[in-house]
């Protein structure tokens, strides 16, 4: 049965163990969603979605209960989306494997990490997870088809890991979305600026509402996973039901306005991602 939304995003910690530079900065306390306040959540959203993203901000591998989280997905027949920068997929792997919830995992290779070798270390560790499995390497490139020289370098990497062809080198440098072999895809993509209020007053439409919301560790709901610091606050689930924050005023607008291309909140006015929405 097709349900409201087609993912809902579940921050389960705000805290990270990188700095990258194209990261928006958090200026909420840190906070890891407790097992008790998770299985809230989940009992409050799971006729609303079938997916669930452990993405907004933060490091999902660093929550202490990353293996009690998945095990309460598992109950509730959730599919899992987990977005990591791989630095602790090593370390992990067995808290990740076996858990039938998890289908996808999306691994950023742009992570400002000084050794390049942790590519290696994240290679090796997708290499024991079941091949049932999706992975999806993130690739932030430049807006040429050219690569820079650290995605060169992972490029190269894939290449020899994968056992890629020149061609297939090629169609990195052009394509979007790039199957690596089964059930291992390279999606390519260019950087994006973090959304802020300022002067900016551009309508639109966005899947905010529509396909999605987020959840923040703080419980705070919002319409989009950009909305990193909760600022169109729609309500709090650990407080709510999800159903009274959908439909209060707030949220009516927020839809509505969408439904007719303006965009009432500030920060969706001041936000370039929904230009990525438009049909051509």
């Amino acid at each position: 049965m097709k349900k409201r939304f087609n993912r809902i995003y579940i921050e389960i910690t705000n805290k990270c163990n990188l700095n990258c530079s194209f990261c928006q900065k958090t200026t909420r306390n840190i906070k890891e969603m407790k097992i008790q306040e998770f299985e809230e959540v989940i009992r409050k959203i799971k006729d609303y979605t079938n997916t669930i993203c452990l993405h907004v901000k933060g490091e999902p591998l660093l929550a202490s209960n990353i293996n009690e989280i998945l095990s309460v997905c598992d109950k509730n027949n959730l599919q899992i989306n987990l977005t990591t920068n791989g630095t602790l997929l090593k370390s992990k792997i067995n808290d990740l494997k076996n858990h039938k919830s998890l289908s996808k995992i999306h691994i950023s290779l742009n992570a400002e990490v000084n050794n390049i070798d942790y590519l290696d270390n994240i290679l090796n560790s997708i290499s024991l997870f079941p091949q049932e499995k999706i992975i999806i390497y993130s690739l932030w490139a430049q807006k040429s088809n050219k690569l820079d020289e650290k995605s060169t370098i992972i490029v190269e990497k894939l290449k020899d890991y994968y056992h890629l062809s020149t061609k297939d080198v090629e169609k990195i440098k052009t394509q979007k979305n790039i199957k690596l072999a089964k059930n291992v895809y390279l999606d390519k993509n260019t950087l994006f600026t973090w959304p802020k209020i300022n002067e900016e007053k551009n309508n639109g439409s966005c899947k905010g509402l529509k396909d999605q919301i987020a959840i923040l560790s703080n419980g705070i709901v919002t319409p989009c996973c950009l909305d990193g610091e909760g600022i169109i606050n729609l309500g709090n689930i650990f407080t709510e039901d999800l159903k009274s924050i959908l439909t209060k005023e707030r949220s009516k607008k927020i839809i509505k306005g969408f439904q007719e291309n303006k965009c009432v909140e500030k920060l969706c006015q001041s936000c370039s991602y929904k230009n990525r929405f438009k049909k051509n």
